[in-house]
């Protein structure tokens, strides 16, 4: 079809219209805000605050959040890998002359964080360095306005401290945590660590079973942090429920719990909070009373801690069994803030600097975002507390240059835009396919250009320039799409990001890709729980955008890829060569202390050489030395053929084949074919003519409402009736199913013959919580999958 160049413009103008409102609000349920206004101390930073008019988040807004690449020429000394010994670093030199910066107040941040003891040794250092800047801005999360700069936080950590050391926390003990993310919850921790004791954390949404065996298995020292009265509810009827004294809250180390502090009223009185306590049996108390009464903690109180001592006991929410607690020291939580994330650039164009700022969304009872505030705090930088309510607001009224996200809250802005998309006319739909295109085009062929590797050989003089030239004549369609369609998206991120760290889970190539033709720098991280978390990680300065890439080891860091049946025993086992496949081990300051009480489960994970099992499987890039993931060694699907599949990027491709299939988990072991569980979105089956409107919006509904993280009993048996009841015709459909196999086979078709998907079967009960399927994490638990879809598969 040939238009005018009048017409184009045309086009283009209805595209701006349609698109310019764009940011990614789809987080934020249309809900009239509650006002409430707070008065605080001002404090020095670059952008204006404002009294803050949005509901108050709660603990299952942030459990909606939850469902581990780059190659460069330029070697950052203190990350060279010896690639002879498997993934060595040599660390002769720890410092270039880009790691200096004109500002000596970055320059005497570097050497706080090379030489800390303790994590809240920071405050103090801070309070020194940079006492008029911002800290931290927590508008929703608490019971009033946080406002608080570097000074100011160091005296309440330090009042913190007092609370705990009253309530006979001392070195050597712990403390139940059970709460989510706000200022309060940063204030209990460090107070904790300060004191001497350990913080044993879990999420307010956890099952109630799950947080009495947390308190019991961490031998909290009479002493537990709960959410709010709210969780103390949950408590108390549970109790009275199951008989339990003490709200089930005890242990054989120091009996039931004596005293309780609400991190949050909760809009609670005195007397209402008295009745509570009167009810539970247990003294309650709200720990921003006792903050406000106390004074900073005397110095002869306090411990002498070190990089050895235990700072806080994290439990996993793994995919099967009891959680185990994962014990990091201080030592292995320091060295999560030494990293740089472009190490080839001078020091203030690509790293955090002073009045930098992060918005925090994800819970920071999760490893990742717990180490990112404390990476972000020791640059001089501050926390600003969202929620997904106020999300959009957040962005928008404080700009962030930095954000830590799982890969789900990503899927769903980019489900958004691509909704958004959708539903516009036929020549907005048509060009953005164009602009898709040519932006995707140009980001990859500017790596190319650049000399970043995509594959596994670097490109070659004459490759190299046929991709400059491409980007040369992709320019200008390039430009005009980034200012009319992804410029709203960076807008909707508040304009100023300069980078997103991508981690607690895997991130699908599709996303990544989305993002890249978008112009957002996503950085993926790699790691684990039990290393505090992060491994590897990709740079932002050469971010190599593949399947399964988590980048470069970090500093002081060792990777080992090894056999799949090696065995941990006397003799170290062996580095397979670049290249080829295996289970990926790691060495560091970041490995874990150990499982808590657990002495079997740790000799397991970590041998006598001091290797970390991380139980998945990768290769080093042979070129480059970046790790590459491809799956689960538990993961792995044996063939009858004897061929062995790693599910984890086949089930990438087939989630990217289609809009119908919201998820999928592969399955096959011992069989001839992989089939596939296919979860379909009901509303996609609807305007896809494979339901009918009114019946997909019903089934939609059902689905939802499942997937809702405090779906309760009465309300999952209800609505997994209603997709019950359909399912069995949409697994009958023929025409559904060729469809679907027809798509996968083209998603699929550059995998081995044995990697194809043999055969499908299609379901509308999506993998979630309220139904067992998906832990806390949002990590698909495959055995209970197969458990309840195995008698069916064809």
């Amino acid at each position: 079809m040939r238009i005018s160049s009048l017409a184009l413009v045309g086009l283009i103008s209805t595209l701006f219209c349609e698109v310019q409102s764009f940011v990614p609000g789809h987080l934020a349920p249309q809900t009239k805000p509650t006002a409430f206004v707070v008065k605080s101390t001002p404090v020095k930073d670059d952008t204006e605050t404002e009294t803050a008019k949005a509901s108050a988040m709660t603990s299952e807004d942030e459990a909606v959040l939850f469902g581990g690449q780059s190659s460069s020429n330029f070697d950052y000394p203190s990350q060279r890998m010896n690639r002879s010994a498997g993934g060595q670093p040599d660390n002769s030199v720890q410092l270039n002359s880009l790691d200096y910066a004109s500002d000596p107040l970055i320059n005497k941040l570097r050497t706080v964080r090379d030489t800390l003891t303790n994590c809240p040794e920071l405050w103090a250092q801070l309070a020194d360095l940079c006492p008029e800047r911002r800290a931290l801005l927590d508008e929703h999360m608490c019971d009033e306005k946080i406002d608080l700069n570097f000074s100011q936080m160091n005296t309440v950590v330090q009042k913190s401290a007092t609370v705990f050391a009253d309530l006979g926390i001392q070195k050597g003990k712990n403390v139940a945590v059970l709460g989510e993310n706000s200022a309060r919850w940063l204030m209990v921790d460090h107070g904790i660590q300060m004191a001497g004791g350990a913080s044993a954390v879990r999420g307010a949404d956890a099952p109630i079973d799950e947080l009495l065996y947390i308190y019991e298995h961490s031998d909290s020292a009479g002493v537990a942090v709960v959410q709010g009265p709210r969780l103390l509810q949950k408590l108390i009827k549970h109790a009275k429920a199951t008989g339990l004294e003490n709200l089930g809250l005890q242990n054989d180390s120091y009996g039931p719990v004596k005293t309780i502090l609400l991190m949050h009223r909760e809009k609670k009185s005195d007397e209402d909070i008295a009745k509570l306590a009167a009810e539970a049996g247990v003294e309650i108390k709200v720990f921003g009373d006792l903050l406000d009464a106390a004074s900073p903690l005397d110095p002869s109180r306090r411990p002498s801690l070190g990089h050895s001592d235990i700072a806080t006991i994290v439990y996993t929410s793994g995919t099967t069994g009891r959680p185990k607690g994962v014990m990091l020291s201080h030592g292995n939580l320091i060295h999560q803030v030494t990293h740089r994330l472009s190490p080839s650039k001078k020091y203030e164009e690509a790293e955090p600097v002073p009045g930098d700022k992060m918005v925090s969304l994800l819970p920071v009872w999760h490893i990742t975002e717990r180490t990112f505030e404390l990476w972000m705090a020791s640059r001089g930088c501050s926390v600003v507390y969202s929620s997904i309510r106020t999300f959009k607001k957040d962005m928008a009224t404080h700009k962030p240059e930095w954000m830590v996200l799982v890969p789900r809250v990503l899927e769903k802005i980019a489900l958004g835009v691509q909704d958004k998309f959708s539903s516009g006319s036929i020549v907005v739909k048509t060009l953005v396919k164009v602009f898709t295109a040519t932006s995707s085009t140009a980001a990859k062929q500017k790596k190319i250009s650049e000399g970043i590797v995509v594959g596994d050989e670097a490109p070659g003089i004459l490759q190299k320039a046929m991709a400059k030239v491409i980007c040369i004549g992709l320019a200008p369609l390039n430009a005009v799409g980034d200012k009319l369609v992804w410029s709203k998206v960076k807008d909707g991120f508040g304009g100023n990001l300069k980078v997103i760290i991508a981690g607690g889970s895997a991130l699908a190539g599709s996303l990544e890709e989305f993002y890249q033709t978008v112009g957002m720098t996503v950085c993926v991280g790699y790691g684990l729980t039990e290393c505090s978390p992060l491994i590897s990680y990709r740079r932002a300065d050469a971010n190599l955008v593949t399947a399964g890439c988590a980048g470069k080891v970090c500093r002081d860091t060792e990777l080992r890829v090894v056999e799949l049946d090696a065995k941990a025993g006397d003799v170290e086992r062996a580095a397979l060569p670049d290249g080829e496949a295996g289970v990926v081990l790691a060495r560091g300051p970041q490995v874990m202390q150990g499982y808590y009480k657990n002495p079997e489960a740790t000799a397991k994970a970590i041998d006598k050489f001091g290797w970390f099992d991380t139980g998945d499987v990768g290769r080093i890039n042979p070129v480059t030395g970046d790790l590459i993931l491809t799956g689960r060694a538990k993961d792995t699907i044996v063939l009858s053929n004897g061929e062995n599949i790693e599910p984890g990027p086949i089930e990438d491709a087939v989630l990217g084949s289609t809009t119908l299939i919201e998820q999928v988990m592969l399955t096959g072991q011992d069989g001839r074919r992989l089939v596939a569980i296919a979860v379909l979105r009901p509303e996609e089956l609807g305007a896809a003519g494979f339901l009918e409107k009114a019946e997909a919006t019903k089934l939609q509904a059902a689905y939802d409402k499942i997937n809702d993280p405090k779906c309760s009993d009465g309300d999952r048996e209800e609505n997994l009736k209603v997709l019950d009841e359909a399912v069995s015709k949409l697994q009958s459909n023929a025409s559904l199913k060729s469809n679907l196999k027809t798509d996968i086979k083209s998603a699929t078709s550059s995998f081995r013959p044995w990697e194809q998907v043999g055969d499908i079967h299609v379901t509308i009960e999506p993998f979630a919580m309220a139904n067992g399927l998906l832990t806390q994490s949002y990590k698909v638990k495959r055995d209970a999958v197969l458990a309840r879809h195995g008698a069916d598969l064809p």
